[in-house]
């Protein structure tokens, strides 16, 4: 292939990422996460072959079930889903890489990174078995919410991406290089106020990548925002 198609190639990728992500700090709801839609298709997918009758202290068989698992004392001692607090949800941590107990869940090959996403939301929303409708209180941006950008910018190699809530949340930061592939990701809790998310860039080239911020809040109330940043080496 020579230089100037690979050049073209690698333009058009750029311009259909930039398109989907809409980089100027667009701001959307997301629609809450119904159990029956979104999660008991995965747990049947996936997780029912082997917890369908409540082995090893899970059951995925219904929501029900999965709500009524409890971890045993010798490793989490806790229930496994645990509403609001996906960090501290026992499956949350054995389909993530490298669980604090066992190995990775499920056997054989991991959930995608958008089932886990999927998951983690579910949880963070409150592990309803029934999505809250907008008539039910879902806003489209939770009180306050400003994505201030990251600064500084341009940066090397250390970048802090800042945003203002007047709610406490569940925060998650995925960043992109230009070929839309996931080079870094960042969650934790974001209290009330501003909340600074220190990016670490140590490992990645100099270029443009872009970030997608998403907050879960109290209330069902769920905002995805964009951004661009800058990396000079």
């Amino acid at each position: 292939m020579t230089i100037s198609r690979l050049k073209e190639r690698t333009m058009k990728r750029l311009i259909l990422f930039v398109a989907a992500t809409v980089c100027s700090m667009n701001v959307y709801a997301q629609d809450p996460v119904d159990y029956d839609t979104d999660i008991a298709p995965i747990m049947q997918n996936r997780c029912n072959n082997c917890h369908n009758a409540g082995q090893n202290a899970f059951n995925s068989s219904s929501y029900a079930a999965v709500m009524a698992s409890v971890s045993p004392p010798t490793r989490y001692d806790k229930n496994q889903v645990i509403p609001g607090d996906p960090d501290g949800s026992p499956l949350v941590d054995k389909i993530e890489p490298n669980p604090q107990f066992g190995t990775r869940m499920p056997q054989g090959s991991s959930l995608s990174d958008d089932q886990i996403a999927l998951i983690r939301r579910w949880i963070a929303e409150g592990a309803n078995e029934v999505a809250t409708s907008n008539e039910n209180g879902i806003t489209d941006v939770p009180d306050g919410f400003k994505l201030q950008g990251n600064y500084p910018n341009p940066f090397n190699p250390t970048t802090l991406v800042v945003f203002d809530s007047q709610t406490a949340g569940e925060y998650r930061l995925s960043i992109f290089n230009v070929a839309g592939v996931k080079v870094g990701e960042y969650s934790g809790r974001a209290a009330t106020g501003s909340t600074n998310i220190a990016v670490q860039m140590n490992d990645q080239p100099t270029g443009v990548y872009f970030y997608r911020l998403n907050l879960i809040t109290a209330g069902n109330r769920s905002v995805t925002a964009d951004g661009k940043m800058t990396l000079i080496r």
